[in-house]
């Protein structure tokens, strides 16, 4: 199941780095199933992929899946086969998923999108939250990297990938640099990988992962729910976030994220309990923080970066600063 711009992950090759994660090191295990029965394929990958109320049309007369992968409860390395067409919702909540197809054809909606996957593009698929996925006929190759260990690498209890968004061309080498270094090492169970090594190459798979796919925004994240509006509410809360210092206000935020002005304000209110001018204040308070902690007290001044962030009146800055934080600017300023 070789694509056209990545390696598949039995192909061959050698290479590792130096030890950095002085953690414990579970044992790596290895699974290969092959079959022919329908049941047992949906049982089988329901089962590991939370597949919800399954709906499987045959392509063929025999149905021919396989799986295949090797992991340690921090990485695995996983192909499979599934020779019919599937439509179903899934959700996962304990590991990031980075998928790519070797053949067949799969679109995931998300979020209101619809995304078709391409032969060989690597995309980190939807976290802790329902997606609809369409696969027909698929080859697909998945890296499973363990959320808390991701969490561990990165220093954040929170972090998580922007689901569905393909690489730069930057990142791309990068991930399919790291795929044909260590997979194949990785699948020869046959190899007894010293525990310093297995676990630099598990590290090695996330810091890929970290340099190839966005970050998920902060600002996403605080919406939940998958439908139209819950992703236009994003797009606004985004704009927002991107162009705080900026003059802007209710009817550029609503334009950006497609609504109208009164929309948005609905929107908000049902889903946050927040108006336009409490998200816009917030993401400027929260900006003004970040430049007062950064700031040196010889060199910067409260009223230089509240004007910078649009605040055109001090005391009603510190008094808003204060209520958020639970300091004055001043404060935050000299412990930068």
């Amino acid at each position: 199941m070789v694509s056209r711009n990545e390696t598949d992950l039995s192909s061959t090759a050698s290479g590792a780095t130096e030890p950095t994660l002085p953690t414990r090191v579970p044992p790596r295990a290895s699974r290969r199933v092959v079959g022919q029965d329908l049941d047992e394929a949906l049982t089988f990958f329901g089962d590991g992929y939370d597949l919800r109320a399954p709906r499987v049309r045959r392509v063929r007369p025999t149905t021919p899946w396989t799986f295949g992968g090797v992991g340690d409860g921090r990485l695995s390395l996983v192909s499979s086969r599934f020779g019919v067409d599937l439509r179903s919702e899934s959700r996962v909540d304990d590991a990031f998923l980075v998928a790519w197809m070797s053949s067949g054809a799969s679109t995931i909606t998300y979020g209101g999108d619809e995304v078709e996957l391409r032969a060989g593009v690597p995309v980190v698929l939807p976290f802790a939250d329902v997606y609809q996925l369409h696969h027909h006929d698929i080859a697909l190759n998945l890296v499973h990297l363990d959320r808390d260990h991701v969490r561990a690498v990165v220093g954040d209890d929170e972090f998580a990938f922007e689901a569905l968004r393909r690489p730069t061309a930057e990142g791309l080498r990068t991930w399919q640099e790291t795929v044909r270094l260590h997979s194949p090492r990785w699948l020869d169970v046959s190899n007894d990988l010293g525990p310093l090594e297995q676990r630099d190459i598990a590290e090695a798979f996330v810091r890929a992962a970290i340099a190839a796919f966005p970050e998920r925004s902060r600002w996403r994240a605080v919406v939940t729910g998958t439908g139209p509006e819950h992703e236009r509410l994003r797009k606004a809360l985004e704009f927002v976030h991107d162009h705080a210092r900026e003059p802007i206000g209710t009817p550029e935020i609503a334009a950006a994220a497609g609504l109208s002005p009164r929309g948005l304000q609905q929107s908000l209110r049902r889903n946050l309990g927040q108006t336009p001018g409490d998200v816009l204040r917030a993401a400027r308070l929260d900006g003004a923080r970040t430049d007062l902690l950064r700031g040196a007290p010889d060199g910067t001044t409260v009223a230089q970066v509240a004007g910078a962030w649009g605040f055109g009146h001090l005391g009603r800055f510190s008094a808003s600063y204060r209520a958020r934080f639970g300091e004055l600017p001043s404060e935050s300023l000299r412990t930068g």
